[in-house]
């Protein structure tokens, strides 16, 4: 017996052993296309485009790109990758853009393909792609690194897309004017349809989108588990507008939207939405509503209201029309609460449809009407919805808004809705 355990206890140290052998170390790949001496390749032997040098890497290989325009179409097809540009490192929001790695070509499938797990991309310029987007992920793949990287005058910028086994992170990126498509209306940021899951969205730049920056659509699969934090807007028609998707959090965003042309909500809740929080965003500017929850769809697409949207301690300012509006049909499946909106056509406005839905210790002043419910029924007021401790110097009808409230309560989650399933491993 114990020659047995012996033998058996070799067998499992000489597997161990061998899987614990030596690793290939990691290979540097550069790439430069210039003919000028002693360029960044510092003398090694580089490949003139980036596509070889892909084909040649293996998982774990590192990639670096001169500065320099590249005119070609990218696909990496394996894992594992990483790939940098010039500006590997430096945040793209503010830097100069001088000395960049710059990638360009017209193609609908995109510039650049990623389409293997875990490559990382960094410190890039993808701009005039006048036939699709800068950047292209597989919804078969995940644990996508996509930052430090300007998206520049593309059809869209960024084309996001993730199975949802590793977390995907999208950072310290630049969205300029991807708007290139042929009608010019419909530009985006970043745009999902195929199912993408576990995204975090943090800490990047849009601007001048004549769509959306952000904009997970109602076609394709639904998406899940989508984290948009920190980011700034300056003069996007729309910051983020989600349809279709389920866990999803919208923090701490500042948005600043253009106030000419066809309005446009900073924030956007339509149809088969399930489970949203939008808080502490502060909204300056905006042609239509600062936050907008409808039952509306997508092009095509079937009108239904949202599920369980949490509203809550966000700052509006200068919206045209109404800063909170929820307009959705939802029975008991919104709440509006802690928020501030300040200089809006109306502060805190219920459309007719709204049921159920609880306002409460809002303080809404200097707008053109600070508390509207346009809904008839059983709740406060004569409404069908619920309005506590809101202050607000006019409303309509009377009592849903009044002077000298108590102060706000701490922020609590909604009692009536269960805890969504925890979806946001990276916050652990």
């Amino acid at each position: 017996m114990k020659r047995r355990v012996a033998v058996m206890l070799g067998v499992i140290l000489a597997a161990v052993g061998m899987s614990m052998g030596p690793t290939r170390a990691a290979t540097v790949l550069v790439v430069d296309n210039s003919t000028i001496l002693g360029g960044c390749h510092a003398g090694a032997a580089p490949f003139g485009t980036i596509q070889k040098a892909v084909d040649a890497a293996v998982p774990g290989d590192l990639i670096r790109v001169c500065p320099g325009t590249y005119t070609e179409t990218i696909s990496v097809e394996t894992r594992g990758l990483t790939i940098e540009g010039a500006k590997v490192g430096v945040d793209a929001r503010s830097r100069s853009q001088t000395g960049e790695s710059i990638i360009t070509s017209d193609s609908a499938g995109g510039v650049v393909r990623l389409l293997a797990d875990d490559i990382v991309w960094d410190g890039f310029l993808i701009a005039d792609n006048f036939e699709g987007p800068g950047i292209y992920t597989s919804p078969e793949a995940s644990g996508y690194v996509i930052r430090n990287t300007v998206f520049n005058d593309n059809g869209l910028g960024l084309y996001l897309n993730s199975s949802g086994a590793v977390l995907a992170r999208v950072r310290h990126n630049r969205f300029t004017a991807n708007n290139e498509f042929e009608n010019r209306i419909a530009g985006n940021g970043v745009y999902s349809d195929q199912g993408a899951s576990c995204i975090l969205i943090a800490d990047n730049l849009f601007e001048r989108h004549n769509g959306a920056g952000i904009l997970f659509a109602d076609s394709g699969k639904p998406q899940h588990c989508v984290d948009v934090e920190r980011n700034e807007s300056i003069d996007d028609r729309t910051f983020a507008a989600f349809y279709a998707s389920s866990h999803v959090r919208l923090v701490a965003n500042t948005v600043q939207s253009r106030r000419d042309g066809e309005p446009g909500s900073a924030i956007f809740i339509g149809a088969r939405n399930k489970g949203v929080v939008v808080k502490h965003n502060e909204i300056k500017s905006t042609d239509g509503n600062g936050i907008d929850v409808r039952n509306t769809g997508g092009p095509g697409r079937p009108a239904a209201p949202p599920q369980d949207v949490d509203i809550r301690r966000n700052t509006v300012r200068h919206a045209k029309l109404n800063g909170i509006d929820v307009a959705a049909s939802g029975v008991g499946e919104y709440v509006v609460r802690v928020n501030t909106a300040i200089d809006n056509g109306v502060g805190i406005h219920a459309g007719p449809r709204a049921k159920g839905a609880v306002f409460a210790y809002n303080t809404a002043l200097d707008n053109g009407l600070d508390c509207q419910d346009q809904s008839k029924g059983g709740g406060t007021a004569g409404t069908s919805n619920t309005w506590r401790f809101n202050v607000g110097r006019t409303s309509s009808p009377d009592g849903i808004c009044g002077p000298n409230q108590p102060e706000p309560e701490p922020s609590k989650p909604n009692p009536s809705k269960p805890k969504p399933k925890q979806c946001y491993p990276w916050r652990n």
